[in-house]
């Protein structure tokens, strides 16, 4: 059943002993320019064993702020998206990966984007990437950031193209303009997207069974398409993806089983190219394919 609307907006942040990310991403929403009551935030630990619920305390007084715990099971963050969707009271539902910095303007602009019901908008990650190739430099400039002020250093990315979000190649091949892409669903990930709340009702969660990392986020997207939803990019909903260690090539032996999943649900010609070519490559894959066939 969905719940009573008391905010404009829910923004759900699923975290997993990343107690430093936490408190600077709770830091710069704190900050935000919409007031504290007019959005919620809903804290979903996936088992946490650090001090996460310590650095949710700080912000119990200035914030709009819930703690959900859900027992150390293994990767879970579709359950734990799940769950804050199911207590999400706001009319907007932001999905926030706890390892990102957000502008002042960030919850707001996500609920802007939606003047029509059926949208999901993306919002803008600096910093974003497969890789560690750039991690130093980027460390430099969160180094020197006021989580009070993180629009400042937006500003300067912004202005000298320095960090851009790993699918920006993908924006600029369609202008913004994402209802022109082949697969927009292939780009929509969980880590700075919203959705409306009546939008999502009973009926679109999170496949539980992705536990292991990758996919979930595309399986929850392409479900939301084939329902006949509309996707967007939203620059003005922007953050900074705080620089930490990954793997692609960890990340890729993850996800393959977790693609060959999804393509058993979906049985589309698009999700068997996903299982061998990346998801950020894939538009271009596809509109290359057509531009030789015409």
């Amino acid at each position: 059943m969905v719940r009573e609307t008391k905010f404009a907006a829910s923004v759900i942040i699923p975290t997993y002993n990343r107690q430093e990310m936490l408190y600077q991403n709770l830091q710069s929403l704190k900050a935000s320019a919409i007031s504290k009551d007019d959005f919620e935030i809903i804290v979903v630990d996936d088992g946490s064993s650090d001090n996460t619920l310590d650095v949710v305390r700080n912000f119990t007084d200035s914030c709009q702020i819930r703690y959900v715990y859900q027992q150390d099971s293994g990767y879970r963050a579709g359950r734990a998206r799940n769950l804050g969707i199911e207590l999400s009271e706001g009319a907007v539902c932001i999905l926030l990966d706890c390892g990102i910095v957000v502008s002042q303007g960030f919850v707001q602009a996500h609920i802007d984007a939606h003047a029509k019901p059926n949208s999901v908008v993306l919002g803008y990650l600096y910093g974003f990437s497969n890789t560690d190739d750039h991690a130093e430099e980027l460390d430099a400039a969160v180094a020197e950031m006021n989580l009070a002020d993180v629009d400042r250093t937006i500003d300067k990315l912004r202005e000298t193209g320095r960090f851009p979000d790993l699918r920006e190649a993908t924006y600029a091949a369609c202008a913004d303009n994402m209802s022109a892409l082949p697969v927009p669903w292939s780009i929509a990930w969980s880590g700075n997207i919203s959705v409306r709340r009546d939008r999502l009702g009973d009926r679109f969660r999170f496949d539980e069974n992705y536990r292991t990392w990758g996919a979930e986020d595309i399986d929850f997207s392409l479900t939301l398409f084939e329902s006949g939803a509309q996707f967007s990019i939203c620059r003005d909903a922007c953050g900074i993806h705080l620089p930490h260690s990954k793997s692609h090539e960890v990340n890729s032996r993850s996800s393959r089983p977790n693609k060959i999943y999804l393509h058993s649900k979906f049985k589309r010609p698009e999700t068997e190219l996903l299982i061998d070519i990346q998801s950020w490559e894939l538009n271009a894959h596809l509109m290359r394919q057509a531009a030789n066939v015409a």
